[in-house]
């Protein structure tokens, strides 16, 4: 069970600010109203985010997860044009609830959200000033990609799109604000709205393949083969642009356990931290510095650095964020690393999941595989493999080895070097 967070008295103070911009209330009250509102927002939203946090570390459902992860890192919104958090919350549900459902569908609802409407300006898009933001991303970003449609095509759907804006926490159709006359989009002509450019958006050949292929290169690897998407995009017309099948037919496929794919990709913060802290068994009510450790990684949730998300691939390993990978394993280990200060408590005991892979191996050879199997999708290297025994404080994988009080120094030794270790920097 993971109970929503409460935003009643959060709204209430945002009320009260619209409030006083409805009377003659001095500048500087309004001035101060806001900095309250904005400061409970704030920290609302570091809430929110270990609220997140936690629900990947804890969940029994952890693909759902991914989804939504994935979602926020498709359909993008975040901090700072995205202002309030409540609609940010709002939204992560919606992926939550959508994560499997109808693409069509969940396109639709993000073209009426009020945390998308804010962070791509479609809250500003007026008849005779069309704003462009929210049409253009949603072609080149959202569904078919760069290349399948014209500026021209941009600046109609735009028109199709004015007057959705939103009223506060929710959206409202501005029928005043309205642009009715005649467009023509991707070869269409009439009075079109934004229901019926989703609609001729979803007619294209492109549409099919695009979220398919993002879906497969998330999940896999990039670049795949062109006969693979293809096949993907049969399976998301035939179910109507269904994501379930999509992801059913991906995840059994034999690409997806190929050589391509096993320990090919490198593992996102999110996936480096909710891994770990799953693998180990670390306590998710300790949230506050792993979610610290994936913003200094370059991941901080609800703050994409663009509207096209966040990197992928082999973009997440620089000289500088392998360093702070590599300083991760101190975190969970000592409780402190380089950015996070180390809390005032002792030393955190050895990971739950370490400690019960360790229990009853009897050589250090032994205790090296069980630490590799708990970890690592397959074998080390032989070399690293040595360097773990070594870590282990035996001469060789023929020591004897007993998880006492004097074996805990080494075997930290042990989980840093193998956590540190090209292997576990990929899945």
């Amino acid at each position: 069970s993971f109970p929503p967070p409460d935003f009643a008295s959060l709204r209430n103070l945002w009320e009260s600010v619209a409030s006083l911009y409805r009377t003659t209330a001095a500048e500087r009250q309004r001035f101060e109203a806001r900095v309250i509102a904005q400061r409970a927002d704030n920290e609302k939203l570091q809430e929110i985010r270990e609220w997140w946090i936690s629900r990947m570390i804890q969940t029994r459902r952890p693909l759902l997860e991914k989804l939504v992860l994935f979602w926020h890192g498709l359909l993008v919104s975040g901090r700072p044009d995205a202002r309030l958090v409540e609609n940010l919350f709002v939204q992560n549900e919606l992926f939550r609830r959508t994560a499997l459902g109808n693409f069509k569908e969940l396109i639709l609802a993000i073209g009426r959200d009020p945390a998308m409407l804010e962070y791509l300006d479609n809250e500003s898009n007026r008849k005779g000033r069309p704003n462009e933001n929210f049409a253009r991303e949603l072609m080149e970003l959202f569904t078919m990609g760069v290349g399948n449609y014209t500026e021209q095509d941009v600046r109609e759907a735009a028109r199709a799109f004015t007057g959705w804006t939103r009223r506060g926490f929710e959206f409202f159709f501005d029928a005043r604000q309205h642009d009715d006359g005649q467009k023509t989009f991707l070869g269409r002509t009439g009075n079109l709205d934004g229901g019926d450019i989703v609609n001729i958006i979803f007619e294209q050949p492109a549409t099919a393949r695009y979220l398919p292929r993002r879906l497969f290169e998330y999940f896999a690897y990039l670049r795949p083969e062109e006969d693979l998407v293809e096949a993907l995009a049969g399976i998301f017309r035939q179910s109507n642009f269904d994501v379930a099948p999509v992801i059913r037919m991906i995840l059994t496929s034999r690409a997806f356990y190929s050589s391509r794919a096993m320990r090919t990709q490198v593992k996102t913060p999110a996936q480096l931290v909710v891994g770990t802290a799953r693998l180990l068994g670390l306590e998710a009510a300790q949230v506050t510095p792993l979610v610290r450790a994936m913003d200094i990684m370059g991941q901080a949730l609800f703050f994409p650095p663009n509207v096209g998300g966040w990197p992928r691939g082999e973009s997440w390993i620089t000289t500088s964020t392998l360093l702070i990978r590599y300083n991760f394993s101190s975190l969970v280990l000592t409780g402190g690393m380089p950015g996070i200060a180390r809390r005032p408590a002792a030393r955190p005991p050895l990971p739950p999941e370490a400690t019960k892979a360790l229990a009853g191996a009897r050589t250090a050879g032994d205790a090296a595989d069980r630490l590799v199997n708990a970890l690592v999708s397959g074998a080390l290297d032989v070399q690293r493999k040595s360097a773990l025994v070594k870590a282990l404080g035996a001469a060789d994988a023929q020591v004897p080895f007993a998880l006492t009080g004097d074996a805990e120094p080494k075997v930290r030794s042990a989980l840093h070097l193998l956590m540190c270790s090209p292997e576990y920097q990929v899945a």
